[in-house]
């Protein structure tokens, strides 16, 4: 078997649960299902936040080791399932390496949703939830057009591959802006309402529980650095709600 090419397939498998959401002693149990078909006991994978390394030591060439930066984020449930499938498959001799990379490559490249369903997806969750939290169906019409408009801007700024933090910010500001708007517009609409409602899809909630679970399994560096990077993203949304709402004081 080419260990290059299994240390590649293992990487490529842990970047895609990785940046799909899932918690890191996830991916490096994947990962170390993958290495596991060398039968080699000393193959070793390691997960953090931003980095990936696999090494497989071999007699005859030395340790082979290889990294790989992991920096862009997602949620993508649909591809974690598959890969953990796909490698299953793989460690039980149901599928050939060949096999198991083109089928890697495949979830990779399996298209996402469309952006207006986000877009859409982005209203009716910000909508659904102030209702939930008691709002009225004035403030849930409003916290629908506020989610709309933070979808289409999240969606223009993933584009241009703007930093999360500023993103989360600027979020926040817009979701402060236009709750003051419709509360002018419409007195009896409740202006915390519509806010606790729209910035509901920009809270790091997976975030903040992988963190949490991170901790829990021993893998600290990653567990306090995305419990660092969940605080910070909360308070650029608190950041751009106080000033966006400070505007129209």
């Amino acid at each position: 078997m080419d260990e290059n090419a299994l240390l590649k397939l293992a990487l490529d498998a842990g970047e895609i649960m990785l940046t799909s959401g899932a918690e890191t002693h996830r991916v490096e149990d994947t990962m170390h299902h993958i290495l596991s078909v060398s039968h080699n006991t000393e193959a070793e994978a390691l997960a953090m936040s931003t980095l990936l390394i696999v090494s497989l030591p071999s007699e005859k060439r030395g340790s082979l080791t290889l990294t790989r930066g992991v920096h862009s984020r997602s949620v993508n449930f649909q591809k974690i399932c598959e890969v953990n499938a796909l490698s299953r498959d793989f460690v039980s001799g149901r599928l050939c390496l060949a096999q198991t990379v083109q089928r890697i490559e495949e979830i990779r490249n399996a298209p996402s949703f469309s952006p207006l369903l986000r877009i859409f997806c982005y209203g009716i969750a910000a909508g659904g939830f102030t209702i939930v939290l008691n709002g009225t169906p004035s403030d849930g019409l409003a916290a629908f057009f506020c989610g709309v408009l933070i979808g289409i801007m999240i969606i223009l700024l993933g584009q241009r591959q703007t930093p999360y933090f500023f993103t989360s910010l600027l979020g926040g500001f817009l979701s402060g802006v236009a709750a003051s708007l419709f509360h002018r517009i419409l007195p009896s609409a409740g202006m915390d309402m519509i806010i606790v409602g729209s910035i509901m899809p920009l809270l790091p909630g997976i975030t903040m529980t992988n963190a949490i679970r991170d901790i829990m399994e021993g893998n600290f560096i990653s567990g306090n650095s995305k419990l660092v990077e969940a605080l910070l993203v909360a308070f650029a949304i608190a950041g751009g709600v106080g000033f966006g709402v400070s505007l129209f004081a």
